[in-house]
């Protein structure tokens, strides 16, 4: 993940520094504000064996399928295909194809990415570290290190790495 030019991030779909969990699941976190009730972007590979019940969110959010296949109840989605999911709608489960599955979730408000799984206990909030935090904190946090870098280096901070999530901790996103 880079920080390229004042405001601007760049990563890929197979960027190193995504969260890696045990399962093999790898996801980012890209908040797209300071606030809790921001939008937040969440990148998410998953791999063949990936399986997860019945559930719904407390936000509305979409899901855009860039690579792999993902069924959804009994239906089956491929790149390109998107679902947009009301908040409170329940559905699933869900599988990955046997190529995995790679989505990015786009969630209305972040507090509601965690899922709710039928018949069990409102899950507890998780406060996950965004991979890129986009505000006018984060921007004027990263002109100030920009201009100390300078004066103390090479006269450009110009491509500064973006520190990663820690994988401890934090939850398997779904």
């Amino acid at each position: 993940m880079e920080r390229t030019a004042r405001g601007r991030y760049e990563t890929n779909l197979d960027d190193p520094e995504f969260t890696t969990m045990e399962d093999g699941t790898r996801f980012a976190a890209f908040f797209l504000g300071a606030g809790p009730s921001d939008p937040a972007v969440f990148p998410m590979e998953v791999t063949a064996n990936y399986k997860f019940p019945v559930h719904y969110h407390k936000t509305h959010y979409m899901s855009v399928i860039l690579r792999g296949s993902l069924r959804v109840g009994k239906k089956w989605y491929g790149p390109g295909d998107i679902r947009l999911q009301e908040k409170g709608s329940v559905y699933g489960p869900e599988e990955a194809g046997p190529d995995g599955c790679f989505m990015l979730n786009i969630f209305a408000d972040r507090r509601g990415y965690v899922p709710s799984i039928l018949g069990e206990p409102a899950p507890e909030e998780v406060d996950v570290p965004p991979h890129v935090l986009l505000s006018k904190v984060w921007n004027a946090l990263a002109e100030t290190e920009s201009a100390e870098g300078e004066s103390a280096e090479t006269g450009s901070a110009e491509g500064e790495r973006v520190p990663a999530a820690s994988a401890s901790g934090s939850p398997t996103v779904v």
